[in-house]
């Protein structure tokens, strides 16, 4: 659950575990496993989460592994993911562009660290 909303679907692959784990999901109403889900399934795919495990993957393997996924470095990638690189299959625009929430600047990620600067002296004072 991400910033108070809960999801409607997810998209899984065939692991049999996923319909045992969606036994303890939290809140008001569950949401619809669609599993089996992949690239010959027009209707019901999971291609664009794939693509950012491989990136990640991929990344992950440069710096050889990390320890742990609660670092600095895995939330500067998810900003960049997210925030910073256009994707292809996106027409050229970041994801957080397309949901409409988009960094407009020439310097993506200056504008973010003036924005979390700002947003914590807020909260400071």
């Amino acid at each position: 659950m991400a910033h108070g909303s809960q999801p409607e679907r997810i998209y899984a692959d065939a692991m049999r575990a996923y319909p045992e784990a969606m036994a303890y999901w939290q809140g008001e109403r569950k949401p619809e496993l669609i599993a089996r889900a992949g690239v010959g399934k027009p209707h019901a795919n999971n291609n664009r989460i794939e693509r950012l495990n491989g990136t990640l993957r991929e990344r992950v393997k440069v710096q050889r592994g990390w320890k742990t996924m609660n670092t600095p470095i895995a939330e500067g990638q998810r900003l960049h993911y997210n925030f910073v690189k256009p994707h292809q299959a996106l027409e050229g625009q970041t994801p957080a562009e397309m949901a409409g929430v988009g960094v407009h600047g020439e310097n993506k990620w200056l504008v973010l660290l003036q924005n979390s600067i700002r947003n914590k002296a807020g909260k400071a004072s």
